[in-house]
């Protein structure tokens, strides 16, 4: 395509400069940077959230299950208190031994801060501490069954545990009560490394908090949020529930201190994108300059070109009516021809009228043959290529000819031609020696004039062709010489009857095999090459 049609192409795309391109492809470039890192960006701040919320997931339920353990191990205690008190009619234990039993009991447990046993209204039986003077406040009793609230022993904060101890007729006679300390639950929530500021919460069922760590509200020492991230996971089957919040702030700012890794990436891609974009814009400005060079050689050699194209136009039309001149010129020959071959045949004639008969029949058989070479004439002449024709029907022709000429008996002749484009060298002998043969069996296969049958067939066999001339007629002489080129040269085929000297000739001359058969009559056959075979020197 020229360049100018580049330029004038209806996309704008084409008409603009190279180095608007460029600017155009590295705008989209950065734009293209920026926005991913900002998907990229964008897409990590998610991730980093939801890592979170797993997080608060897995400690929650750790704590959860830490928390059921140790309040399973204070019920087990007051299972034990249970059993001390024995069976229900029986006043509640009492005196030093039974409180060195209850301290036994807190040494096993060293989460344990005390043990109690109250009587039904709460006031203090029993206690484990120094001195067996348990707390007044004894929290909420409930006589159907456990609970579990905050509270103090000792100065000391506890999670207490409240169950009844059965009674007559189903009824409390008393109560044990387990202070687990808070402080080492504190410890346990506190060494949990969550990785953000968060808080770990202990809530009763009814929402009320009973510990929390760190102390106070908030995540992380940090005011509460209504966008913190919270898992709450229930702790066994005591009604609490174990609340774990991560700060969303703390989650966002160790994603901001990630940051710079996209924005170095967008920088370092923008840098890279300038640079390539300046070499390209240099580029398009040398290729611009090139292309104008190329313009203007296209140009100059475009006009050479039609400089050119008029010069072999004109002398093509030359070779053209030249062409057609020796083509009209190669007909009008074969015409002449044609016309001279006729005149020599009617002075031939005419001559006959004034001669013997045995002569008469030499005159005969060279009127025939030259009737043959003017039938070839008169076909190249139709021809639409001058040097070439269609044997076939030159056959068909010359047979029809010989079959009203030459026919003395009810003898009937019959043409079996497959079409064979043939060059007229090749033709003319060929088609003087079928008319020897077909003659020649016309006048001689069938004596004293008995029917029969003359075939002509034209075929193509294993890349050659092949033509038979066959009779059914009374045969070829038992002592009849088979003809030699020497002979056919010298008398013309005299000597051994029927023209085969002369057949033998122009089949060697065609580049053809004769082959000759006596099988039910007489069987001729050339075998004849599609292509001629090149000769080194003249047949003889």
């Amino acid at each position: 395509m020229p360049l100018r049609a580049l330029r004038s192409h209806p996309s704008p795309l084409y008409r603009l400069p190279g180095t608007a391109l460029v600017l155009i492809a590295c705008v989209a470039a950065v734009l293209l940077t920026v926005g991913l890192s900002g998907v990229f960006a964008w897409r990590d701040r998610n991730e980093a959230v939801r890592q979170a919320a797993g997080v608060a997931g897995n400690v929650g339920l750790l704590v959860a299950e830490h928390t059921a353990r140790v309040i399973e191990s204070g019920d087990l205690l007051l299972t034990q208190i249970a059993a001390l008190a024995g069976p229900p009619d029986q006043p509640l234990p009492a005196g030093e031994a039974a409180r060195e039993r209850l301290s036994m009991l807190v040494e096993s447990a060293p989460h344990v801060v005390a043990l109690e046993i109250r009587d039904p209204a709460g006031a203090p039986l029993l206690s484990s501490l120094a001195g067996g003077a348990p707390e007044e406040n004894a929290g909420r009793l409930d006589p159907a069954g456990r609970v579990i609230a905050d509270g103090s022993m000792s100065g000391r904060p506890v999670l207490r545990l409240t169950r009844p101890i059965a009674g007559p007729g189903g009824q409390p006679r008393g109560y044990a009560v387990a202070g687990i300390d808070a402080r080492s639950l504190h410890a346990v929530y506190g060494a949990l490394d969550v990785g953000y500021g968060h808080s770990i919460a202990l809530k009763a069922a009814d929402g009320a908090t009973l510990l929390r760590e760190p102390e106070g509200k908030g995540t992380g020492g940090n005011p509460a949020s209504a966008d913190d991230i919270a898992a709450t996971r229930p702790v066994g089957d005591t009604g609490l529930s174990a609340e774990v919040t991560i700060a969303t702030g703390s989650v966002l700012k160790r994603w901001r201190d990630q940051l710079w890794t996209y924005a170095a990436f967008a920088l370092a891609a923008c840098a890279t994108v300038g640079g390539i974009g300046a070499l390209a814009i240099e580029r398009a400005r040398r290729e611009r300059e090139a292309e104008d060079a190329l313009q203007h050689a296209y140009d100059t050699l475009e006009e050479h070109v039609h400089q050119r194209t008029a010069q072999l136009e004109t002398a093509n039309a030359r070779l053209e009516g030249a062409l057609t001149d020796k083509e009209v010129l190669l007909k009008e020959v074969q015409h002449r021809v044609k016309n001279n071959l006729q005149v020599i045949c009617s002075l031939l004639r005419l001559q006959a009228a004034r001669i013997d008969d045995r002569a008469r029949r030499g005159f005969d058989e060279s009127l025939r043959r030259i009737q043959t070479m003017s039938l070839l004439h008169e076909l190249l002449h139709r021809s639409a290529e001058p040097a070439h024709l269609n044997f076939a029907d030159a056959l068909r022709q010359m047979c029809d000819g010989l079959v009203r000429s030459d026919n003395p008996t009810a003898a009937r002749l019959e043409v079996e031609a497959q079409d064979w484009i043939l060059d007229a060298d090749r033709a003319t002998p060929l088609a003087i020696a079928t008319s020897e043969l077909v003659s020649n069996a016309l006048l001689h296969a069938f004596p004293d004039g008995h029917p029969g049958t003359v075939r002509v067939i034209l075929e193509p066999v294993d890349g050659h062709m092949r033509l038979i001339v066959r009779d059914d007629g009374c045969g070829l002489p038992a002592d009849m010489p088979a003809p030699s080129r020497r002979t056919a040269a010298s008398s013309g085929g005299a000597r051994s009857g029927l023209g085969l000297g002369l057949v033998q000739a122009l089949s060697h001359q065609a580049g053809a095999t004769l082959a000759i058969e006596r099988q039910g009559g007489t069987i001729f056959t050339l075998t004849i090459p599609t292509q001629p075979a090149r000769r080194t020197k003249q047949a003889a």
